[in-house]
């Protein structure tokens, strides 16, 4: 608009000039071609402006059909003592599997566990959440947990996700205070669309309980987040998200993983193994994966 309106003004001040005899007919012809070759090409400038744009709406409509950015809620961002356990003992049913354990958890803590398969690594967790149907059990020494604490689990077979609820249903469970809108909004990040929100979440696959359970965790306010294996069943793209998710979330975060290349980029501060009946803490971290590798390797032996 601002071309147009000085070639208009460009040629009617030829047009003046012509008629007060300061300039000659063709004079005054030249400064009428100028103003409009001007015009056209900012004409041009402007179409392929328009051109570029419409293009990255396009494309930004395309990617919305991806999986987009998760973002975790932490509960509480101020640094406080969630666990605290101090000389505790982990029994299944009869059998002692690990005795005297030392571990502690704050808030803003990013604390990895490796060991062996069946060392105990799950079975801790869930004694420390007192989940349900399980025998894993801690006794004696000291076991304190920060009233109320709210803590997520993600397990490897993704047991947070109701199978008798649909897709929307355990949306609406992880977060009853967001609008329909919101959730919806949310489901279709993770690629959950129309009438797909409203199926049983018992017909879904692996993959598909996969990103429900993320949709789910990404909406929840969380103060400790216990991954168990959380890339088993994950694409290379969810993955990606799942990393930038984690690393903007402030709140406490506890990894079971054998993927180290996944642990290597989630900002761990603390690495734990399960080794002879024992926890102990890792010499290296996930930071320098090589060294934390061979760690890896012998508690596998």
């Amino acid at each position: 608009m601002q071309e147009q309106q000085r070639a208009a003004q460009s040629s009617r001040n030829g047009r003046a000039k012509f008629l007060n005899g300061s300039i000659d007919r063709m004079a005054a012809g030249l400064i009428k071609t100028k103003a409009e070759v001007s015009t056209g090409t900012a004409k041009k400038k402007h179409e392929a402006a328009v051109a570029k744009a419409n293009q990255k709406v396009a494309e930004t409509k395309v990617k919305t059909t991806k999986v987009t950015s998760i973002q975790l809620e932490e509960k509480n961002q101020k640094r406080r003592n969630l666990i605290n356990i101090q000389g505790a003992n982990l029994r299944i049913s009869e059998r002692l599997l690990i005795p005297n354990i030392q571990l502690h958890i704050s808030s803003g803590d990013r604390i990895a566990i490796i060991g062996a398969n069946g060392s105990g690594k799950s079975s801790l967790v869930k004694a420390i959440l007192g989940m349900k149907n399980q025998t894993a059990v801690l006794e004696s020494g000291e076991v304190l947990l920060t009233p109320a604490m709210k803590a997520v689990y993600l397990d490897q077979t993704y047991e947070l996700v109701n199978r008798q609820y649909t897709i929307l249903e355990n949306m609406q469970a992880a977060n009853p205070h967001l609008s329909y809108q919101l959730l919806r909004q949310q489901l279709g990040h993770f690629l959950f669309k129309y009438d797909d929100v409203h199926k049983s979440a018992s017909v879904l696959s692996g993959g598909e309980l996969a990103r429900l359970a993320i949709a789910m965790i990404s909406i929840s306010e969380i103060d400790l987040l216990i991954l168990d294996e959380p890339t088993n069943n994950l694409d290379i793209e969810t993955v990606e998200q799942m990393v930038v998710g984690i690393n903007d979330y402030q709140g406490a975060l506890w990894v079971i993983s054998h993927d180290i290349d996944f642990l290597s980029r989630i900002n761990i501060t603390q690495g734990f193994k399960f080794k002879e009946q024992t926890l102990q803490m890792t010499t290296y971290l996930p930071s320098t994966p090589e060294q934390y590798y061979r760690e890896l390797l012998e508690c596998d032996k």
